[in-house]
């Protein structure tokens, strides 16, 4: 899968430093999708409560494959059945603060089926997410005036702008 970008603190601006070669980083790997309804429209998350917009997908769990991951992660946020229909590309996060390199892979998929209602986790509550579905074009100018409340969003909303206009200009 090609690699599309490289995220660091220092290219969000939020302090000088960049990567930290040569020390320990905590491995995640997540997947990700632009998921497309048979309308056209796309899934978003929105966190209320830290006021950015995301993809759905998550964490892949240990032997999990990378689609595995991406279905169970679409039915569990989105609660709907979903068929991937190709590779987008990925993004690396070094997370300074958190010792954490992020990498993490975005498909192209589609609803398979009705959907129903999300089983979100604790967190995923508490950020008060929930499910949005308006077009690929909304869901960038949302993005684009984003102003997310914490650290973590600040990466997560520059790998999705990045995905989505990928997507886009594909």
């Amino acid at each position: 899968m090609r690699l599309l970008t490289e995220i660091s603190d220092g290219s969000l601006g939020l302090s000088d430093q960049f990567e930290q070669l040569n020390s320990a980083y905590t491995l995640r790997k997540s997947a990700r999708a632009i998921l497309l309804d048979s309308e056209g429209r796309m899934a978003t998350q929105y966190l209320q409560n830290y006021t950015y917009h995301k993809l759905p997908g998550g964490g892949v769990d240990p032997g999990e494959s990378l689609e595995e991951a991406l279905k169970r992660e679409i039915l569990e946020e989105v609660g709907c059945d979903s068929k991937i229909l190709n590779p987008l590309g990925m993004c690396i996060e070094y997370r300074n603060k958190l010792s954490l390199l992020h990498i993490s892979f975005c498909f192209v998929a589609q609803v398979v089926g009705a959907i129903g209602t999300p089983k979100l986790e604790e967190g995923e509550i508490e950020e008060g997410q929930t499910t949005l579905w308006i077009t690929p074009g909304e869901v960038l100018a949302k993005m684009k005036t984003d102003e997310p409340k914490k650290y973590e969003g600040n990466f997560i909303l520059k790998r999705e702008i990045t995905f989505l206009e990928e997507y886009m200009n594909s």
